[in-house]
């Protein structure tokens, strides 16, 4: 056995998949789903050949020519991080005879752990009944919204690499039709067309188009031809996810002043550094979020100016010092390439591949300068395109073509290090220092006035929360909120950093928002926050009764990835 990744039974000696042809069946009154997928391998095989499985059922692996029953097994045992091994038999005369060996399968889901797929169900925020969504490039927006009739059907698209093919022959109760809006020649937002969300959103993301421009600027032709956006119900758990040609995203980043563009500019920047490249596994997980990272903040300079880019930087140095401390015990995972055999992803997934990996960019374009940095960039993404790397590989192109950087900058410390490295840095700009010096001002019982934070908007109150101390007196921040309303922030970022800082302090005031931001969101950026600050530290017995009733509440609004994160919270300190 030759494994290639920690987090799968794939056995690198066998070749790889280079097309899975996939047909899906949404049964969505048991929430499973029936499908059967093609693979096509990249070389003959005459031996066993090994996948992943989780949660499925396999009834049958076929003959590509004669659908005759194919020998398969299925481990008995559950691995708690990779799940099951699937391991397939093709007899040694089709191997031989076939350079692309075909072999299909037919599998259903099982209704338990569904992590790669969210049912919306009576009870879910967001949601009164079952929704599948799918997008118009596939044709299937409007067939599979609700009212829609058994056995309508999508259409084939076909675009350069894909043959998208999407079908529908269930009839779907009413959840609340599907709606877009253009904002671009190559971006349409998709949301629900109930309400003001679709509308919000279409404000929001409008300066999507100019985003494009300057990514291709900056980092070549966009590869995907679309770039399209779809705003999931608020039980989604991440932020944005960076899926080609259609973006998913929480509600929670509309927040009214477009904003929450940023975090489009993250998911667009993907398209290049995640998307286009990719890291081989997640050991080398910086090499798609601390380039993407980079890139994102390359985009907002361009658009919104250096001063909203320096906030970023800042935002995510404060980030980036405090991961250091949730991992002070475990110092593996503030490395930049780790080891992460029997880990689960989920389990120690932070800010260090995003902010150390974009830390480590910065001091490499700050040693040779940015114009030589740019076309170092380019010429990498043009090299590895539609490929999976690794740290050495990365390493390895950098010394090639950048010679002597290795005796510049240490690299290996980077890399390969514990904690921060001494030649990180937190930003410079007037509008940084003014904050932090607000910060420290209200460390020593100063109030800002209204004309210093006049003209304010989310991100620098982000940025001011997060340099106060985790701890203060609990009037000091009962009389910040009296003046600025920052628990009833329509900005998530905001409303959470203060509520985290009142549970730190002991301000019980805020616990019916606290309680009301835990049960309308699902995103794990700010449950995490919220309830290790319920439950952490001694002395708090009510707020770890408070925090285990509302997710005993709240528990089936939220993503099954997020339930296991907040349960992995509450089993430790309760």
């Amino acid at each position: 056995m030759a494994p290639i990744d920690p987090h799968s039974f794939t056995d690198s000696s066998h070749p790889l998949a280079t097309h899975i042809s996939l047909s899906l069946y949404f049964d969505f009154s048991s929430s499973t789903i029936l499908a059967s997928a093609l693979l096509s391998l990249s070389s003959p095989h005459s031996g066993p050949i090994s996948l992943d499985a989780r949660s499925l059922s396999i009834s049958a692996v076929l003959h590509p020519q004669t659908l005759s029953p194919l020998p398969f097994s299925l481990s008995s045992t559950t691995d708690p991080v990779k799940g099951q091994s699937l391991t397939l038999r093709p007899p040694v005369a089709l191997a031989a005879a076939d350079l692309r060996q075909n072999l299909p399968l037919r599998i259903h889901t099982v209704p338990v752990d569904p992590r790669a797929v969210d049912f919306s169900v009576p009870g879910h925020a967001g949601g009164a009944d079952s929704v599948l969504r799918a997008a118009e490039r596939a044709k299937a927006a409007r067939s599979c919204d609700g009212g829609a009739t058994r056995g309508s059907t999508a259409a084939c698209v076909r675009r350069g690499r894909d043959d998208i093919r999407f079908r529908h022959t269930c009839s779907l109760s009413r959840w609340g039709e599907i709606g877009s809006r253009e904002v671009g020649p190559r971006t349409r937002v998709y949301a629900e067309a109930a309400g003001e969300v679709l509308d919000a959103a279409a404000r929001e993301f409008a300066g999507t188009d100019e985003m494009i421009r300057v990514g291709e600027r900056l980092f070549g032709a966009y590869e995907w031809e679309r770039f399209d956006l779809l705003v999931l119900p608020p039980s989604f758990p991440y932020g944005g996810m960076e899926n080609p040609r259609m973006v998913f995203l929480t509600p929670t980043v509309i927040k009214g002043d477009a904003s929450g563009g940023q975090v489009v500019a993250h998911e667009l920047a993907h398209s290049w550094t995640g998307n286009l490249i990719t890291n081989k596994t997640n050991d080398h997980f910086w090499l798609n979020e601390g380039f993407t990272t980079y890139a994102e903040r390359r985009i907002v300079e361009a658009v919104q100016g250096e001063d909203i880019a320096a906030l970023n930087i800042g935002i995510g140095w404060r980030g980036l010092v405090e991961e250091m401390e949730r991992f002070k015990d475990n110092m593996e995972f503030t490395k930049l390439k780790t080891n992460q055999e029997g880990v689960d992803p989920d389990d120690v997934y932070s800010q260090v591949p995003y902010e150390k990996g974009f830390q480590f960019l910065w001091r490499i374009e700050r040693q040779i300068g940015r114009p030589a940095f740019d076309e170092f960039l380019k010429k990498y993404i043009a090299t590895f395109k539609f490929q999976s790397i690794d740290t050495d590989m990365f390493l390895n192109f950098l010394k090639a073509n950048v010679p002597g950087i290795e005796n510049e900058i240490d690299l290996e410390l980077w890399t390969e290090g514990t904690g921060i490295p001494s030649d990180a840095m937190e930003p410079v700009s007037n509008i940084y220092a003014k904050i932090v010096s607000l910060a420290n001002g209200f460390k020593l019982g100063r109030m800002p006035r209204e004309d210093e934070v006049a003209d304010w908007r989310g991100q620098e109150w982000e940025l001011y929360l997060e340099n106060l101390p985790k701890s203060v007196e609990a009037s000091q921040l009962s009389a910040l909120d009296a003046c600025y309303r920052l628990a009833e922030s329509k900005d998530y970022e905001v409303k959470v950093a203060f509520l985290q800082l009142a549970i730190s302090s002991g301000c019980r005031d805020h616990h019916s928002e606290v309680e009301r931001t835990l049960k309308e969101v699902g995103r794990m950026k700010y449950l995490r926050p919220l309830y290790t600050a319920l439950v952490q530290g001694s002395g708090k017995e009510e707020e770890k009764i408070f925090a285990k009733r509302i997710f005993l509440e709240a528990r089936d609004c939220y993503h099954p990835i997020a339930q296991g994160v907040v349960e992995s919270i509450l089993s430790k300190h309760l």
